[in-house]
């Protein structure tokens, strides 16, 4: 099973993936091999300047691999790419079962960096499938481990 949060605006896999991330109304956990909701995480009753910190810690806590969303502000970022090497893609735009089939036939574009920040010094993220082995080393602000 390939569990994937995507970022939406509702709970159901035909709403829309924000352009930023914390625009996001619903983190939705689902297998990205068979397209089944697994988990519903709204963020309704929790205050709107921690909210993107509330899904990010979400995403970590469901293990997740992926993570559908729009621009990341660096807070998010660091809990999902830096602390927990969770592989980022740019779905801004789609409706989440769009947004998972495409990262399935690897055609979305990876997130390298949050809003503002300089990017991943070392490597190219025009490759689909880039692999670091080591989310410490060489590049701290990518900490993409994942092969997808």
């Amino acid at each position: 099973m390939l569990k994937v949060a995507v970022s939406a605006s509702g709970a159901s896999l035909d709403c829309s993936v924000p352009a930023r991330f914390e625009d996001t109304a619903c983190l939705l956990i689902i297998d990205a091999d068979t397209d089944a909701l697994l988990h519903t995480v709204a963020g309704g009753s929790v205050e709107p300047s921690r909210r993107s910190l509330f899904f990010a810690q979400k995403v970590a806590e469901f293990d997740c691999e992926a993570l559908l969303c729009g621009e990341l502000e660096q807070g998010p970022f660091t809990v999902i790419a830096v602390e927990n090497c969770v592989t980022r893609y740019m779905a801004a735009g789609l409706t989440v079962l769009d947004g998972i089939h495409l990262m399935n036939s690897y055609s979305l574009d990876m997130i390298p960096d949050f809003v503002g920040g300089t990017g991943c010094p070392t490597s190219d993220h025009s490759n689909h499938s880039h692999e670091h082995t080591d989310c410490s080393n060489d590049c701290a602000n990518c900490a993409n481990k994942h092969d997808h």
